[in-house]
């Protein structure tokens, strides 16, 4: 992993992230979504999001050539909240996604252990929480998430994307 270094986001990455989202979740999510499924979602799953891209809490991996394999962040907010909806204590885990190249290398690992140190320095985080896809339920696992239930993720209208709630509790000092 020396060759893999982490970066904040910037609004002038979107287009590498979403490019990063395209490939990873049109590979990664195949074999837990059905193909219309997936073909209905992957509009809504590959954009990234501004928000996130100006919050400083979203971090890209980059490889020795600059490019862009994995990214992934937290927020105070919950997802989708218009009342800014904020516990003390708690934060979001946020869009994480891994070159289908590089997947299963220690990146994914990598983002999230810098999302649990800046979330405890910044915001006193002892609590994680996500909505992740079926497919990334195994690497929050690894991470110490447990599943709190199903998640139908409100897409448009007439489309929900099933998804799992997961938490992770007590995050020790290190």
């Amino acid at each position: 992993m020396d060759d893999i270094t982490l970066h904040i986001a910037t609004l002038d990455d979107a287009d590498a992230v979403s490019a990063l989202f395209e490939r990873s979740y049109s590979k990664l999510l195949v074999g837990d979504y059905a193909p219309e499924t997936l073909k209905r979602a992957m509009p809504f799953l590959y954009h990234a999001n501004p928000d996130l891209l100006a919050s400083g809490t979203y971090y890209l991996a980059k490889n020795i050539s600059g490019d862009v394999v994995g990214a992934g962040g937290w927020t105070a907010m919950r997802p989708g909240s218009v009342d800014k909806d904020v516990q003390t204590g708690l934060a979001h885990v946020r869009h994480f996604a891994v070159d289908p190249d590089h997947a299963r290398k220690g990146i994914g690992a990598m983002l999230f252990n810098r999302c649990l140190v800046d979330a405890r320095k910044r915001e006193n985080v002892r609590r994680f929480e996500c909505y992740s896809t079926l497919s990334a339920r195994r690497f929050y696992e690894t991470c110490g998430f447990r599943v709190i239930g199903n998640f139908d993720a409100p897409f448009a209208p007439d489309f929900t994307f099933p998804s799992l709630h997961m938490l992770r509790d007590q995050i020790a000092e290190s």
